[in-house]
């Protein structure tokens, strides 16, 4: 029990900042100065998240007509209320009513019986669970944590499924999609649950199940408030990102599974058009990306 205690853990978060820059991963944790404040949006999806996973559950250990008959919105609205509350998010009563208009409109979607019997036909699946613990072993005394929304197992096939589930602004566009920072989540999460259950990888399919708060307007094409996307997940994909993986172990913790402090080895990372520090919290504060650029990145 004391061996696990003196083992970092580390979840996706962690390893998306060091992938998208270095030097606010080492800002955050090896200097401790980690910044988190959250917002109608993280409270609205945390809401979310949980009234779609009680209905997937509902539907799959009992059936549709219980799945229906759960009361989506007024428990996402409680549930909303008190992430804010408990989080102590400042909004407007206006910021308030817009985000639950938003919440209404995906819960109706998300119900829809054409959507349902697209997305999750009742006959077809065996449920497995939701917020399923993985907590794998990687190296230097490292251990990877993680929470998979949902796990589904095809009846017919025996095929696992295990879909993440995201709230987004407007969905996620071309850009969004060829991102190693927000792909890399899922097949991790597949590579590790093949190794916790011993499953063959080739009997695990993934996606990110995307529910989208508001649509364009004055669009001349359908709009729908679910979005799905398969990342590649090939035997090459899942081998690329547990290198990637495993050198961000290898580079930001020693044997012992301490952080290394040289600062030297966290680069900045602006990021094409200075992506990375457009939000970041610790810009003009405890970071000014412009001390590592070049001559000609600075242009």
């Amino acid at each position: 029990m004391e061996e696990n205690q003196q083992k970092k853990r580390v979840s996706f978060s962690q390893f998306q900042k060091w992938l998208c820059c270095g030097h606010h991963w080492y800002l955050d944790y090896v200097r401790g100065l980690r910044i988190f404040e959250d917002s109608l949006s993280t409270c609205f999806g945390t809401s979310i998240h949980e009234v779609i996973q009680l209905y997937i559950k509902t539907l799959y250990q009992e059936n549709a007509i219980a799945a229906d008959a759960c009361e989506l919105f007024e428990i996402f609205q409680k549930r909303f209320k008190e992430e804010l509350e408990t989080k102590k998010v400042k909004h407007t009563k206006d910021e308030f009513k817009e985000f639950v208009y938003n919440g209404d409109d995906i819960i109706k979607a998300f119900q829809n019986t054409t959507n349902r019997l697209k997305y999750f036909p009742s006959g077809k699946y065996e449920f497995i669970g939701i917020e399923d613990e993985i907590v794998m072993p990687i190296r230097n005394n490292v251990e990877f944590i993680c929470y998979i929304d949902v796990v589904l197992k095809e009846k017919k096939t025996g095929r696992y499924r295990i879909l993440d589930i995201k709230t987004s602004s407007t969905g996620w566009n071309s850009y969004m999609k060829e991102d190693p920072s927000k792909y890399s989540q899922i097949l991790l999460y597949k590579a590790f649950f093949s190794k916790k259950y011993n499953i063959p990888m080739d009997m695990i399919d993934v996606e990110f199940f995307i529910l989208k708060r508001k649509l364009y307007e004055g669009v001349g094409f359908p709009q729908s408030r679910i979005q799905t996307f398969v990342p590649s997940h090939n035997n090459k994909s899942i081998a690329g990102i547990l290198n990637t993986f495993a050198q961000f172990v290898t580079e930001c913790f020693t044997a012992e599974g301490k952080f290394i402090e040289d600062v030297t080895k966290y680069p900045k990372i602006p990021g094409k058009a200075k992506k990375n520090c457009k939000y970041c919290p610790h810009k003009n504060v405890n970071c000014n990306a412009k001390d590592d650029l070049s001559k000609e990145e600075m242009k």
